[in-house]
């Protein structure tokens, strides 16, 4: 899937954009420790956290971008970082279920319903 198509399934408003790339999955967790844990590669991180240490944690497990889900402000210390280390950042207004829902439709070109209520 590529990041663009992902964001634009998403609703999502990206807050440091790059050039467009292309993941082979999604890793989706509010622990960071859990996204710490994975074996994944070539993968997009969904999360609810919104601390610096959110980009810390992609750039430790070699995510290539993140996806922050219910709409959650990240601090401008965190975009910064983000900016910094050149890490895409993104927030969709989806609850996580939701964002993991839209993200298996792009990851595997099937018509999932993007139309999920926000509230």
């Amino acid at each position: 899937m590529w990041w663009s198509d992902l964001i634009a399934a998403l609703h999502a408003t990206p807050l440091v954009e790059l050039p467009d790339f292309e993941a082979q999955s999604v890793a989706a967790a509010d622990l960071l420790s859990d996204i710490l844990a994975t074996d994944k590669e070539d993968f997009v991180i969904l999360t609810g956290q919104i601390s610096p240490q959110a980009i810390r944690t992609a750039l430790a497990v070699g995510a290539l971008g993140v996806v922050v889900v219910r709409g959650k402000q990240p601090p401008q210390e965190t975009v910064r970082l983000a900016k910094s280390y050149g890490v895409p950042l993104a927030v969709t207004e989806l609850r996580m279920f939701e964002a993991c829902y839209v993200a298996g439709g792009v990851l595997w070109n099937t018509p999932l319903s993007t139309s999920l209520s926000t509230d």
